[in-house]
């Protein structure tokens, strides 16, 4: 499935690339065989957050935040009933001495009380609003993605200090390994372009996640990506252990937009795969062990 809309001002002038790339011998393209497919919505959930911090985010950092004024509600009440003077309190408050307890200032009930109220409507809207939503890209990623074998990049970022951060080129796990070869191969010497290079640090192609190969060359080279970043990937040596990502185009909103990866919505037509998601299978090892849990708890219930 590929989005509609895509640039018509491409820099390195991909179509010629595509034409020589389509006639000459290119070398074999070593790939990873039986691609892996999500079994269930949660387990892409598991692949885009393994290590829990988007559910922390979601649910426990909200539920922390109300726990806490609830705690001080708590004190002040306790500190009302028990010593409603404030006996034994004294404070400096707006550069005067005063005494009395927490308790006894208004002002202090109202701010916790504003406190507990931002803390109870920042909860609903991440459990009542964003979790769903959340849901439904999963959802979206489990129907529409596609696993795709990974490799490296002549590209990097600059970091500023003189390194760079990798980045890479997916290709379509269906795509014949000649054609496959082709695609990478094209897209390759395009990310070597020096132009194309200038515009994806600091130009208008810096903004994109994801650039599909049937963009720069056409329907006839569909099946190829270059990706930006990759989430667990920081070095060239994960890709010893990462070997898949799944690709899933941006999904529609009902208005007729797309949504993108923080959630808003772009009505641009044109926007094309630049907001597509790349989501990192988890290592061999690692996706057994945490199928097997689930088969697990599935045999418990």
């Amino acid at each position: 499935m590929h989005p509609m809309g895509s640039e018509t001002h491409w820099p390195g002038d991909p179509s010629k690339l595509w034409e020589q790339a389509s006639t000459a011998r290119v070398p074999k393209l070593v790939r990873p065989r039986e691609a892996p497919r999500p079994e269930s919505i949660d387990e892409v959930a598991k692949w885009d957050d393994p290590d829990g911090f988007g559910r922390t985010e979601l649910y426990h950092a909200p539920i922390f935040w109300v726990f806490l004024p609830v705690v001080a509600l708590g004190f002040l009440s306790y500190g009302a009933i028990t010593n409603a003077d404030g006996i034994g309190w004294t404070a400096s408050i707006f550069d005067e001495t005063v005494q009395g307890g927490p308790w006894n200032f208004w002002f202090v009930w109202v701010g916790v009380l504003l406190w507990l109220l931002i803390a109870v409507g920042v909860l609903v809207l991440r459990a009542g609003v964003v979790a769903p939503e959340v849901r439904k890209d999963n959802a979206w990623i489990y129907a529409q993605g596609v696993p795709c074998d990974i490799h490296l990049s002549p590209f990097g970022w600059s970091d500023g200090e003189g390194g760079s951060t990798p980045t890479w080129i997916a290709i379509d796990h269906r795509v014949p390994d000649e054609q496959a070869g082709r695609i990478a191969c094209a897209l390759q010497v395009w990310l070597s372009h020096e132009e194309v290079q200038g515009n994806l640090e600091f130009g208008s192609l810096r903004e994109h996640a994801v650039i599909a190969s049937s963009e720069l060359f056409g329907e006839e080279a569909a099946g190829g990506y270059f990706v930006g970043r990759i989430s667990a990937f920081g070095t060239v040596d994960e890709l010893e252990k990462y070997r898949w990502v799944i690709v899933t185009p941006p999904r529609p909103d009902e208005s007729g937009g797309i949504i993108t990866k923080n959630g808003s919505i772009d009505a641009g037509a044109e926007s094309g795969w630049r907001h597509a998601s790349v989501t990192t299978v988890p290592a061999a090892k690692e996706l057994r062990k945490f199928r097997e849990q689930q088969r697990r708890k599935a045999a418990r219930k």
